[in-house]
Parts: C-alpha cells; sequence; structure tokens
C-alpha cells in the first residue's frame, strides 16, 4: 500500500466517498497535496468573484464576498482530507490570544506608521493622537478581508508551511501567494497605488510579522484577524497623522512602507533567530 493511503480510505470512509468517484480522487488530492489544493481552490473560489467583478465593472463591495475564498478553501480541503470541517482554531488561550493580538497590533503600527511618519516628516507636527481615534475604523476593518482570510492564510495554510520549509521561508512563500491572490485587483482604477513589486515587498514584511503574531497565538486565528484589520487601517492612520505636514521623500511612499515593514521584520528574525516564536504543533 502506497504511503498515506490508510489515511486516504479512511477519509472516504468517513466522508462516504467511493475512492474512484471524482470526489473520492479529490479527497486523495487533498490528503496528498493538501495545500496545493488549498491554495487552487483559495484562487478559484475568489477569481470566480474577481474577475466577473471587474469586466461588470460591479461595486467594489463585492470583493468581500470574494475575501471569504481562502476560508472557503480551507473548509473544503480539511473535510475532502479528514471528513472533518475543523480546518483552523479558533481559540487557543486567552493569555496567547492577548499577548499576540497586542504584539502583532503594535507592531504593524509601528512598522506602517510610526516609522514612516518619523522618516518622512517631522515628528513633532505629526498628528499622534490618531493612533488611537475611533474613527479610522468602518465595516470594511474587518470585512474587506480580515475575517474572509485570515482562517485560510494564517489558520490553514500557514501551519502546514511551517512544519514544512520553516518560519521565514513560510511567511515568504505565503506572501508571494498572497500577492498572487491580489493580482485581479490592480486592474481596479484606484485599488492601490502601489507598483506591484512594491507591493510584494510590503507583503512579505507584513506576513514576516503576522507569522510572528500567529506563532504566538499557536494559530489561533483571532490575533491575525485584528493584525490584518489593522493594516487595512494604515492608509487612515496616515492621512489622519499628516494632517499638519506633508510627507517629505526622494523615494516612492510606498517603497517608503516595505523598506519599514521589512526593516521591522529583519529585526524581528534577528531577535528571535529565525524562529518567529514558532513552535511545531499538530497542523
Amino acid at each position: 500500500m502506497e504511503p498515506g493511503a490508510e489515511r486516504i480510505e479512511m477519509s472516504n470512509r468517513v466522508g462516504g466517498l467511493s475512492p474512484h468517484s471524482q470526489l473520492g480522487r479529490a479527497a486523495r488530492i487533498a490528503v496528498n497535496h493538501p495545500l496545493t489544493m488549498f491554495f487552487t481552490l483559495a484562487y478559484v473560489c475568489s477569481w470566480l468573484v474577481f474577475l466577473p467583478m471587474i469586466l461588470l465593472r460591479a461595486p467594489i463591495e463585492l470583493t468581500i464576498l470574494a475575501s471569504f475564498g481562502p476560508t472557503l478553501a480551507a473548509l473544503i480541503t480539511h473535510r475532502l482530507a479528514t471528513g472533518y470541517y475543523g480546518a483552523f482554531r479558533l481559540y487557543t488561550t486567552l493569555s496567547r490570544t492577548l499577548i499576540a493580538t497586542a504584539s502583532g497590533t503594535l507592531l504593524i503600527i509601528l512598522a506602517y506608521v510610526v516609522l514612516p511618519g518619523v522618516a518622512t516628516a517631522d515628528p513633532h507636527r505629526l498628528n499622534w493622537s490618531i493612533i488611537i481615534s475611533v474613527t479610522v475604523y468602518n465595516y470594511s476593518t474587518l470585512l474587506g478581508g480580515p475575517l474572509g482570510e485570515e482562517p485560510g492564510w494564517r489558520g490553514y495554510a500557514l501551519p502546514r508551511l511551517e512544519a514544512q520549509v520553516g518560519p521565514l521561508w513560510a511567511s515568504v512563500l505565503l506572501a508571494l501567494l498572497w500577492a498572487g491572490w491580489h493580482l485581479p485587483l490592480f486592474l481596479i482604477p484606484g485599488w492601490t497605488s502601489s507598483p506591484k513589486w512594491i507591493y510584494v515587498l510590503i507583503l512579505i514584511g507584513l506576513c514576516v510579522i503576522m507569522t510572528f503574531g500567529a506563532n504566538i497565538a499557536r494559530f489561533d486565528v483571532i490575533p491575525a484577524i485584528v493584525m490584518h484589520a489593522t493594516f487595512n487601517t494604515v492608509s487612515k492612520f496616515l492621512a489622519g497623522l499628516f494632517t499638519a505636514v506633508q510627507p517629505s521623500t526622494y523615494i516612492p511612499f510606498e517603497l517608503v512602507l516595505a523598506l519599514s515593514g521589512l526593516g521591522v521584520a529583519f529585526l524581528l528574525v534577528l531577535v528571535t533567530k529565525g524562529r518567529l516564536a514558532y513552535e511545531r504543533v499538530t497542523a
């Protein structure tokens, strides 16, 4: 019997699937290549919304629906592989959740708000009160990606990537695949001002920081959702930060953001000796 065949047969029995049926073959792929199936489904599920939305010039709010593609992909892949829907951890312990959420959120604000601010303007003229203002939040803070994406990206894919290639390379690979998932959105005018290559650099730094938070939480998805929501709010933080002064820089401001994020990510890698608070757990 080939490696993993027993698990495949068990998966098929639990799910009531014949190994020779279409679903049986899908279950076989899910068991042997879960990450391949997950990322394929994440792209397909989301792009089936992204592409018609772009072609038909539908409201940008439809991206909320598309953002649930990664979570749906995780649920389908895990159900096919195991017969169960428990694809990710909703909660571990209160202390881990609080520490991971606080540290991850503060690091993202440091990387993408504080450092770009002090690097491009007089710190005394910046409106630092915006960081604690509730006016920067609205429905898109959570619905514009965090709730729909993070159970898939950090809840399902990250622990499996880390188990295979370690925390640093897992972060880089996830950043590249995450950036690729966003590609159709670059066709929407005004969706982002970042060139694609800078956007990739921003996501690499962000993914390293978020991996650190996710590892502290042992893949509890709540901190990942909050960290993602904080990053989604960066543009509003910066708009409020620069109310009295404009940033002055010789390079694109988006590149300043990318370099700041990469700088914080590099320090995390250095301090944690590349482990990013990772401890091997059962995925």
